[in-house]
């Protein structure tokens, strides 16, 4: 069962992602959580805390997942097609979020830059991992490659500019990553990817 402060950055992730940070009040936040205000501001200070939290969780998630799934998988292929299973179920924020963080939240913005280049470490690691055991290419330039990872997500902000897209953003993400794997794999890696793909037809099917 969630604790309260638990309730509240799951409520407040939810408003945030589809409304931006700016539009959304504390007032919002606890009228949307049937709370009152004074319980809202004596479980956190303000609205930045509630946002600093809210990301934080999902950090802290999202790097549980990675640990996890490293120890389960047989090689990095299958830890790349974990976590293209894991985003496609995952919402993503209308751009007005992202927006809203590098106008209003500088300190956050700055602590989220500085998580994307420890991600980029961690990625050049899994990479450097995935040629040692023969399903990345040898001439690959992890560098380059963890930061076209990690840009990728300014991607799905243009992308959501879009007044209708010919997509939803789970099948841009998707797509985007698989044939990124497929093309940075060698024969052993893209065996393993089409294998996928062709379950995913057959699911679909």
């Amino acid at each position: 069962m969630m604790t309260l402060k638990e309730r509240i950055i799951k409520e407040a992730g939810t408003l945030f992602y589809q409304y931006g940070i700016k539009s959304v009040s504390m007032d919002d936040l606890a009228s949307s959580l049937g709370i009152s205000k004074r319980t809202l501001y004596e479980n956190f200070k303000d609205k930045e805390e509630v946002l600093l939290t809210y990301l934080t969780a999902i950090r802290d998630e999202r790097n549980n997942e990675v640990v996890e799934e490293m120890g389960r998988s047989a090689n990095i292929i299958e830890v790349f097609l974990f976590f293209i299973e894991y985003h496609k179920k995952k919402e993503l924020p209308a751009a007005k979020f992202y927006e809203d963080i590098y106008k209003y939240y500088p300190r956050i913005y700055k602590l989220i830059q500085e998580d994307v280049e420890d991600k980029k470490v961690y990625i050049r690691n899994y990479l450097q991992q995935g040629i040692e055991q023969g399903y990345i290419r040898r001439n690959l330039n992890v560098d380059v490659a963890a930061f076209l990872v990690e840009e990728s997500t300014y991607t799905y902000i243009r992308a959501s500019y879009l007044e209708k897209p010919p997509f939803s953003f789970q099948e841009l993400f998707f797509t985007m990553m698989v044939n990124f794997i497929r093309g940075i794999s060698t024969n052993k890696g893209i065996e393993i990817i089409d294998n996928y793909l062709t379950n995913q037809t057959n699911e679909n099917n």
